[in-house]
């Protein structure tokens, strides 16, 4: 089995992202100009609205590289403007379970607004100060099409965009590049289980959490008790019937 995050050495990781132990906090620096069709919106979803939602598609290049993830993400926000939403994780996880298995969830993949964030907390805000953490970010976050533009731009980190060190701050603090605020949840809270998730919120982690949790295929017991599948979900909630619906003829399924 392989980890999900993969298995070097933490310290040459953490330097690639622009921190290392002992490091004087830099100079804060503006970061790029906000999404301007960002939705700010915290109500729940509608499941319904997201199994009857218009796809985004692109396979656009640039200096013969792929940015179609960027350019449907912007198509998308342009779409809804401020009152609607593009899919998270747990509501794609939430509209399957609803969903027959002759829909298009279940027939293709699909790319939803959650993204994982690793960075450390030099205050401590969630567990221990300057300990690395994982931050799951659902609704959008940090990565606004302009920001994956930058990403590719400037080079990535192992198939990752390189943050500023204010970035990832300012996300552990509540506060998003758009200027709006995001709730964060440390990941005991989520497993215990939090009522009225909105469709943007955050999940923390430990990092060596995150790095200890395999990937692969799955029985039901460890993929019910795997970390990042219940932070993935926003809980364990709807973990059973996902399970029961997505699993293989084995019994198996993977995260």
């Amino acid at each position: 089995m392989t980890k999900i995050i993969p298995d070097k050495d933490l310290e040459k990781y953490i330097q690639a992202i622009g921190w290392t132990p002992g490091q004087k906090a830099p100079v804060r620096k503006p970061v790029n100009e906000p999404n301007k069709t960002q939705p700010t919106s915290q109500s729940i979803v509608n499941i319904d609205d997201i199994l009857k939602g218009n796809t985004f598609y692109s396979e656009e290049k640039k200096d013969d590289k792929y940015i179609g993830v960027a350019v449907a993400l912007q198509e998308a926000l342009d779409f809804i403007g401020t009152d609607g939403y593009v899919a998270t994780m747990p509501e794609l996880i939430a509209a399957k379970i609803k969903a027959d298995k002759s829909h298009d969830f279940w027939q293709k993949w699909y790319a939803i607004h959650t993204e994982e964030n690793i960075g450390v907390d030099k205050k401590g805000r969630f567990y221990t100060a300057n300990e690395p953490v994982l931050v799951l970010v659902n609704g959008g976050g940090i990565l606004t099409p302009d920001r994956i533009m930058k990403a590719y731009d400037g080079g990535l980190v192992n198939n990752s965009a390189k943050y500023e060190f204010t970035e990832f701050d300012n996300l552990l603090d509540g506060q998003l590049p758009d200027g709006s605020s995001i709730k964060l949840f440390s990941f005991e809270d989520i497993k215990k289980g939090v009522s009225n998730l909105p469709h943007r919120f955050g999940v923390v982690m430990p990092y060596s959490t995150a790095q200890g949790t395999e990937s692969g295929y799955h029985n039901k017991k460890a993929f019910m008790e795997n970390p990042l599948v219940i932070a993935r979900a926003g809980g364990v909630k709807n973990l059973e019937s996902y399970y029961k619906k997505a699993k293989n003829s084995d019994g198996n399924l993977g995260c």
